[in-house]
């Protein structure tokens, strides 16, 4: 199974991080090109190159993790027919965190439209940048992943 990574910021990163600890192959991406990773990428370990976002969004699995108000723009034109596709998001405008206007609709259900085709799961939008590339048995505990979704299989 394969891994695309779509947004390399924060959490973008931090996900390639635990990738990468756990010598799982991915492929990461942002709105800048493959160019612009290469600092981040050379941290990560061996098993995870930067890409395009076409080639991040063909993964098998593909994280996306991008500012909210540029989600439309992130996955505009691309393909992601029966894939899972893990919304990682939440519907906040940085650095103020204000909640953004969704006219009375839930986030997932505006994500699920601009990805037609994918099999989404919701998760890891809740997990600091450094909880999700850290251990996940540290501090004497095992750490709690909530997810959701409608697809048992992608789940």
């Amino acid at each position: 199974m394969t891994v695309g990574i779509i947004g390399a910021g924060n959490i973008g990163g931090a996900f390639a991080t635990a990738l990468g600890k756990a010598g799982i192959e991915a492929v990461i991406a942002n709105s800048r090109g493959p160019e612009s990773l290469t600092t981040l990428v050379s941290k990560l370990g061996s098993t995870i190159r930067a890409g395009s976002l076409q080639e991040a969004a063909a993964q098998d699995i593909v994280l996306v993790a991008v500012p909210w108000s540029k989600i439309p723009g992130a996955l505009a034109g691309l393909n992601f027919d029966d894939r899972i596709v893990i919304d990682a998001n939440n519907s906040i405008e940085a650095p103020l965190y204000r909640p953004a206007d969704l006219g009375g609709r839930t986030s997932t259900d505006i994500f699920t439209a601009l990805v037609p085709g994918a099999r989404v799961v919701k998760a890891f939008n809740h997990l600091t940048p450094k909880q999700l590339s850290g251990d996940p048995h540290s501090e004497g505990g095992g750490r709690v992943l909530f997810y959701s979704g409608n697809d048992m299989r992608a789940k």
